[in-house]
Protein backbone atom coordinates (compact mmCIF):
# COMPACT_ATOMS: atom_id res chain seq x y z
CA UNK A 1 0.00 0.00 0.00
CA UNK A 2 0.89 3.44 -0.71
CA UNK A 3 1.15 6.39 0.83
CA UNK A 4 -0.38 8.87 -0.50
CA UNK A 5 1.36 11.90 -0.13
CA UNK A 6 0.00 14.93 1.50
CA UNK A 7 2.20 18.19 -0.30
CA UNK A 8 2.01 21.57 1.24
CA UNK A 9 0.18 24.31 0.00
CA UNK A 10 2.22 27.82 -1.47
CA UNK A 11 1.51 29.82 1.74
CA UNK A 12 2.95 27.24 3.92
CA UNK A 13 6.14 26.50 2.65
CA UNK A 14 6.53 30.45 1.88
CA UNK A 15 5.44 30.98 5.65
CA UNK A 16 8.48 27.83 6.79
CA UNK A 17 10.70 29.63 4.31
CA UNK A 18 10.38 32.96 6.32
CA UNK A 19 11.10 31.46 9.63
CA UNK A 20 13.85 29.82 8.22
CA UNK A 21 15.15 33.51 6.80
CA UNK A 22 14.41 35.14 9.99
CA UNK A 23 16.31 32.11 12.27
CA UNK A 24 19.22 32.60 10.20
CA UNK A 25 19.20 36.24 10.38
CA UNK A 26 18.06 36.60 14.30
CA UNK A 27 21.22 33.71 14.83
CA UNK A 28 23.78 35.52 12.53
CA UNK A 29 23.06 39.15 14.28
CA UNK A 30 23.18 37.79 17.62
CA UNK A 31 26.60 36.13 17.22
CA UNK A 32 27.52 39.73 15.54
CA UNK A 33 26.55 41.16 18.25
CA UNK A 34 28.71 39.23 20.47
CA UNK A 35 25.54 38.17 22.52
CA UNK A 36 25.49 34.56 21.23
CA UNK A 37 28.72 32.51 20.96
CA UNK A 38 29.45 30.48 17.45
CA UNK A 39 29.30 26.90 19.42
CA UNK A 40 25.94 27.60 20.64
CA UNK A 41 24.34 28.59 17.30
CA UNK A 42 25.13 25.54 15.96
CA UNK A 43 22.75 24.35 17.15
CA UNK A 44 19.86 26.97 15.74
CA UNK A 45 21.90 27.18 12.37
CA UNK A 46 21.04 23.35 12.19
CA UNK A 47 17.46 24.03 13.09
CA UNK A 48 17.22 26.44 10.23
CA UNK A 49 18.39 24.00 7.83
CA UNK A 50 16.10 21.38 8.82
CA UNK A 51 12.88 24.32 8.10
CA UNK A 52 14.77 24.80 5.08
CA UNK A 53 14.63 21.51 3.98
CA UNK A 54 10.87 20.21 5.14
CA UNK A 55 9.86 23.43 3.26
CA UNK A 56 11.94 22.85 0.10
CA UNK A 57 11.46 19.25 0.32
CA UNK A 58 7.73 18.78 1.92
CA UNK A 59 7.42 15.59 0.97
CA UNK A 60 10.13 14.37 2.98
CA UNK A 61 7.91 14.84 5.75
CA UNK A 62 5.24 12.09 5.02
CA UNK A 63 7.90 9.99 3.38
CA UNK A 64 9.62 9.62 6.36
CA UNK A 65 6.53 9.34 8.35
CA UNK A 66 5.35 6.54 5.75
CA UNK A 67 8.40 4.53 6.47
CA UNK A 68 8.16 4.85 10.53
CA UNK A 69 4.03 3.91 9.46
CA UNK A 70 3.07 7.21 11.52
CA UNK A 71 0.71 9.98 10.85
CA UNK A 72 2.22 13.46 9.83
CA UNK A 73 0.92 15.00 12.28
CA UNK A 74 2.55 12.08 14.99
CA UNK A 75 5.72 12.62 12.84
CA UNK A 76 5.77 16.42 12.98
CA UNK A 77 4.96 16.47 17.07
CA UNK A 78 8.32 13.59 17.38
CA UNK A 79 10.57 15.42 15.67
CA UNK A 80 9.65 18.65 17.92
CA UNK A 81 9.94 16.67 20.62
CA UNK A 82 13.04 15.12 19.78
CA UNK A 83 14.38 19.01 18.85
CA UNK A 84 13.19 20.21 22.10
CA UNK A 85 15.09 17.30 23.98
CA UNK A 86 18.36 18.05 21.99
CA UNK A 87 17.84 21.30 23.36
CA UNK A 88 17.25 20.31 26.81
CA UNK A 89 20.58 18.29 26.43
CA UNK A 90 22.45 20.59 25.44
CA UNK A 91 21.83 23.03 27.85
CA UNK A 92 22.63 20.44 30.84
CA UNK A 93 25.88 19.73 29.37
CA UNK A 94 26.68 23.51 29.14
CA UNK A 95 25.79 24.13 32.70
CA UNK A 96 27.33 21.20 33.57
CA UNK A 97 30.74 22.05 32.37
CA UNK A 98 30.03 25.90 33.61
CA UNK A 99 29.16 24.70 37.20
CA UNK A 100 32.39 23.02 37.19
CA UNK A 101 34.30 24.76 36.40
CA UNK A 102 32.87 27.26 39.13
CA UNK A 103 33.14 24.99 41.55
CA UNK A 104 36.73 24.67 40.91
CA UNK A 105 37.34 28.42 40.61
CA UNK A 106 35.45 28.58 43.78
CA UNK A 107 38.03 26.17 45.32
CA UNK A 108 41.06 27.75 44.21
CA UNK A 109 40.18 31.20 45.51
CA UNK A 110 39.53 29.58 48.77
CA UNK A 111 43.06 28.11 48.82
CA UNK A 112 44.53 31.39 47.66
CA UNK A 113 42.53 33.77 50.13
CA UNK A 114 43.94 30.44 52.63
CA UNK A 115 47.37 31.18 51.41
CA UNK A 116 47.03 35.27 51.82
CA UNK A 117 45.47 34.88 55.32
CA UNK A 118 48.72 33.09 56.61
CA UNK A 119 51.36 35.05 54.67
CA UNK A 120 50.10 38.27 56.26
CA UNK A 121 50.06 36.53 59.87
CA UNK A 122 53.77 35.53 59.15
CA UNK A 123 54.18 38.98 58.10
CA UNK A 124 52.83 40.62 61.49
CA UNK A 125 54.37 37.82 63.66
CA UNK A 126 57.83 39.04 61.62
CA UNK A 127 57.10 42.94 62.40
CA UNK A 128 56.19 42.54 65.96
CA UNK A 129 59.41 40.28 66.51
CA UNK A 130 61.66 42.28 64.56
CA UNK A 131 64.41 43.56 66.32
CA UNK A 132 64.76 47.04 67.56
CA UNK A 133 67.45 48.95 67.99
CA UNK A 134 67.87 49.48 71.56
CA UNK A 135 68.26 53.17 73.09
CA UNK A 136 71.72 53.89 74.06
CA UNK A 137 72.24 53.88 77.94
CA UNK A 138 72.60 58.23 78.26
CA UNK A 139 76.10 59.02 78.63
CA UNK A 140 78.06 58.90 81.87
CA UNK A 141 78.59 62.76 83.09
CA UNK A 142 82.40 63.18 84.21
Amino acid sequence: MMLALNPMSGIQRLTLLAVAAALFFVTFELIRKRRLREEYAVLWVCTGVMILVVAILPDILFIVAGWLKLSPEVMMTLVVILFLAAIVLHYSAVITKISDRMKGLTQELAFMRDEMERLRGELKEAQRTQVDPKPKPPSLRT
